[in-house]
């Protein structure tokens, strides 16, 4: 009797303990992650699933109360998610959203506006964001949707070696259009091409090539105003005569810039020493060249920074400028946990855990580009293209928009269709469709 009585207070114990610490999880605040990173695409995903994996570790250690549960969804498709869940009554907390597509989650209101708990941060803390290009992308009007965990830009990047051979200084990191186009003539020869470029059918079209282009003649591709796109203005007109000219006038662009993917004109010719220079060089590709040797103690960045066969100009336009986006980090409308669920984002920006975040590109933080290790030149011209770096039109039907001006690009590129028609055409009928939104 007496053993049975000790089994029993046994059992009742251990279902106490049990009960206790069920309900000791029932008493954590559960909030979900959204995010994109597969650790089976590839070993840069896994690196940054990696980075996720500690995050959440180290935050969940500091803060007991809170647990965070990942959410995975594709990378291409997390700003759709977020607004058909939305839609759906599905409820996130925490996710990654893109700059591009910020006018169409400011007109469902998928996500919250987060203006109240950044007033509560230091004026050094909203400086350290604020000035990036991509802090305006998630702004309207006073409220806030959305923090840069990074900046990805764009820049021309050069061969220096062959700079030197024709007697022009590779390390200015500034130069002209008519500069960029006497220099690609010269170094236009035995099987090189002296512009790497992409003029295909994506959104690099109107983000890398277009955009800056029209921006260069002080045009714009759509009027925040009207909601109109004004793409085929007599700015727009000469953008697009420009890139056409360095095909057919000043063939120092390859005609084939008009197929394949954005890589394909721009990454690999100059990485296979087929260009000798390459538009719209991006900085997630900054790596690459320190890994083929073309850069040496650059990236990571380092006090010893120096360039080699490889060097980097601001993108040769008046405006000096290039599209500019990185992934933004965003609180979901449906959160039942708003607080805790910025107090995890304020935790990811912490200045050491976006410097080991992979996909965050370069540094978020202004504070990060005093450090000793971004004073090379290099990396200040960098900096100067991710300060001109501008974004895309903030309408809804921003990939509409895209579509549309790349799908003109190849009819004038490819089919040597008239310019000025063209544009017209494709103008009038994305206004036919979806001006005013």
């Amino acid at each position: 009797m007496k053993r049975v009585f000790l089994v029993m207070l046994g059992l009742v114990m251990v279902a106490g303990i049990l009960f206790a610490g069920a309900q000791g999880e029932a008493a954590k605040v559960h909030i979900k992650w959204a995010h994109y990173f597969d650790p089976l695409q590839s070993p840069a995903a896994q690196a940054n699933a990696n980075w996720l994996k500690k995050v959440i570790a180290d935050f969940e250690k500091e803060n007991p109360n809170i647990k965070v549960d990942p959410e995975l969804f594709q990378w291409d498709q997390i700003d759709n998610r977020s607004i058909l869940d939305f839609q759906a009554g599905v409820k996130h907390d925490v996710i990654f959203g893109s700059p591009q597509l910020m006018a169409k989650h400011f007109s469902i209101g998928d996500y919250l506006d987060i203006a109240p708990y950044i007033a509560k941060w230091s004026d050094a803390e909203k400086k350290d964001f604020s000035w990036s290009p991509v802090w305006a992308s998630a702004k309207n009007g006073d409220k806030q949707y959305g923090i840069p965990t990074g900046v990805h830009t764009r820049a021309l990047v050069v061969r220096r070696d062959l700079f030197k051979q024709i007697g022009v200084d590779p390390d200015k990191g500034e130069m002209s259009w008519d500069d960029m186009v006497e220099i690609a003539q010269k170094l236009t020869k035995d099987g090189m091409y002296g512009l790497g470029n992409f003029f295909g059918a994506s959104r690099a079209t109107i983000e890398l090539v277009f955009g800056p282009l029209i921006w260069h003649f002080g045009g714009e591709l759509w009027d925040p105003q009207t909601k109109k796109a004004t793409f085929a203005s007599t700015a727009g007109v000469q953008a697009v005569q420009l890139a056409y000219d360095t095909v057919f006038k000043y063939k120092i662009t390859p005609e084939s810039a008009v197929g394949g993917a954005y890589e394909d004109g721009v990454f690999k010719p100059f990485m296979e020493g087929k260009a000798a220079m390459a538009w719209g060089w991006g900085s997630y590709w900054i790596q690459a060249l320190e890994d083929k040797g073309m850069i040496k103690s650059c990236f990571p960045p380092s006090k010893d920074c120096t360039p080699g066969t490889a060097g980097v100009f601001v993108t040769p336009t008046k405006p000096k400028a290039q599209f500019t986006n990185a992934w933004t980090i965003s609180v979901h409308k449906l959160s039942e946990h708003p607080a805790e669920s910025f107090k995890l984002i304020e935790y990811v920006l912490k200045a050491d855990n976006l410097a080991v975040f992979g996909d965050a590109g370069i540094p978020a933080r202004l504070s990060t580009w005093s450090k000793p290790e971004m004073q090379s030149a290099f990396w200040q011209t960098w900096l100067t293209a991710a300060k001109n770096g501008r974004g895309m039109p903030a309408t809804v039907y921003y990939p509409e928009l895209a579509d549309a001006i790349s799908a003109a690009f190849q009819q004038i590129i490819a089919n040597n269709a008239p310019i000025a028609e063209t544009l017209q055409k494709a103008e009038d009928e994305w206004n036919g469709k979806y001006a005013g939104k």
